[in-house]
């Protein structure tokens, strides 16, 4: 039976692991940053100009909603030359086709990727009091290109701490040919599961993203009557029921992977983040969705999102058939 190689990692991978671990806690950092921005809306705070502010590299005398969003944009900026030494750090260190190369590299693609989005909300004026349905359609596509890229570069974390390179491959050895097909469907079926639960939480957390929209330009405690008919307020009920739905996948799912013992960590976790989305949830909707409380229930959701993606590569990079989920 072949086993993953492990092997102590070296003084200059300890340091790019903590690195890259910065990297990841500075992006969502300025993920929420940016939707501080929305919350506050500062998004228009530079007019429709991108990269300058407002026609200036630095804006003169500028108002509080400018001021968040010139923040934003240097944080952001700052973000983009973190993840552009990534990629160039990774391949110094890391030898050819080793998987920190790889999603070092997807990192700061999708940062890239992220700045287009955000610096075309800009230009196209998606931003501030706008309610059409291409912003919804943007907000939606913005967040599941945040995703992604919390993906890719926790997948970074993950690989320049552990030491070791691509996975072992099940059912290698004196196993006989029953048992490996057993072994080798059972983990089909469970990467299976983990691609629905993966597709599921990126659609719920866009559904999300556009009921914080709605919340935010259709405040639920704000004087006045609400536009009911306005498709912002009509989704609302929307992301509540999807949400719902994936808490109870999600911890039906914590539960069938932490049987496993290289799965077990991020599956306990995947578990407690979905039952605390939860608890935010209902607080949102119970106290009419405060900023704050915006911030906690995002921050959450990538929380959930990172232990569900490195769940699923504990799962894909497990290639004992001895560590295999008992039969029931």
């Amino acid at each position: 039976m072949a086993l993953p190689s492990v092997s102590e990692p070296r003084a200059s991978e300890r340091w790019f692991g903590r690195f890259a671990a910065f990297l990841l806690a500075y992006l969502l950092f300025v993920i929420l940053f940016g939707a501080w921005v929305r919350i506050t809306g500062s998004g228009a705070g530079c007019g429709d100009h991108w990269p300058t502010c407002g026609g200036e590299i630095v804006p003169r005398a500028p108002s509080v909603q400018t001021l968040i969003e010139y923040t934003h944009r240097i944080t952001s900026g700052t973000l983009g030359l973190l993840a552009l030494a990534l990629p160039l750090w990774a391949f110094r260190v890391f030898p050819k086709r080793h998987p920190v190369r790889r999603y070092a590299l997807a990192t700061f693609v999708l940062v890239m990727l992220e700045a287009g989005i955000g610096a075309g909300l800009v230009l196209k004026q998606l931003v501030a009091s706008n309610a059409s349905g291409a912003r919804a359609v943007a907000v939606a596509l913005h967040l599941t290109n945040t995703l992604l890229l919390t993906g890719a570069a926790a997948l970074t974390v993950a690989f320049a701490r552990a030491g070791l390179g691509e996975p072992a491959r099940a059912g290698q050895g004196g196993a006989g040919s029953s048992a490996v097909a057993a072994s080798q469907g059972a983990r089909r079926a469970g990467g299976r599961l983990l691609v629905a639960l993966l597709v599921g939480l990126v659609l719920v957390a866009a559904s999300g993203a556009v009921t914080a929209l709605g919340d935010t330009l259709f405040p639920v405690n704000a004087a006045g009557a609400q536009p009911r008919d306005h498709f912002l307020v009509q989704l609302r009920v929307l992301h509540p029921l999807l949400a719902c739905f994936m808490v109870c996948a999600s911890v039906l799912a914590a539960v069938h992977f932490a049987r496993v013992p290289r799965c077990r960590a991020w599956a306990l976790g995947l578990g407690l983040m979905a039952c605390m989305q939860l608890v935010f949830g209902a607080l949102n909707i119970a106290l009419s969705a405060p900023g704050w409380l915006q911030l906690v229930h995002l921050l959450g959701a990538q929380l959930a999102w990172i232990c569900a993606v490195l769940l699923a590569d504990a799962w894909r990079r497990d290639g004992s058939p001895s560590t295999q989920l008992p039969s029931t």
